[in-house]
């Protein structure tokens, strides 16, 4: 199949994949496990929030989260989770994307910061929140 849409409705093509090898190798004795994710927007009338959902081997389940931002869910992914990112795509539909990571499976199920910060501290959602929000603007402040 060429780069034509798979739904005869789409007015957008599908992007052809390279067909090189990828040039990054996982280290030899290490398990990847390729992670498909796939966003969308929480609300389609307001610019704002997204949803990202994907599959989760361990638990055999859909895992979705919601991010301000497709941004602030690749912080969360990369930065957080360990997962490295290889490939990017928009979909047929405005504000969605497909996300392709690879991830160790171990790195499936850290937890992040903020799910240490209220399970392992006790501290509340909202705290949690305001604390990395905290940690983001020292971090822009002193910048690179």
């Amino acid at each position: 199949m060429g780069a034509e849409s798979y739904l005869p409705e789409s007015p957008v093509p599908l992007p052809v994949p390279d067909p090189r090898a990828s040039r990054t190798m996982p280290p030899s004795g290490h398990r990847t496990h390729l992670v498909v994710v796939r966003t969308r927007p929480a609300d389609p009338a307001s610019p704002g929030e997204l949803v990202t959902r994907y599959w989760h081997p361990g638990r055999r389940a859909w895992q979705e989260q919601t991010f301000e931002s497709l941004e602030h869910a690749m912080h969360l992914f990369v930065e957080e989770n360990g997962w490295e990112l290889r490939q990017q795509q928009p979909l047929d539909r405005a504000r969605a994307e497909e996300l392709i990571f690879a991830a160790r499976p171990e790195d499936l199920d850290r937890p992040s910061a903020r799910e240490l910060l209220q399970e392992e501290v006790g501290l509340t959602p909202e705290d949690a929140e305001a604390m990395l929000e905290r940690v983001d603007e020292r971090a822009e402040r002193s910048g690179p």
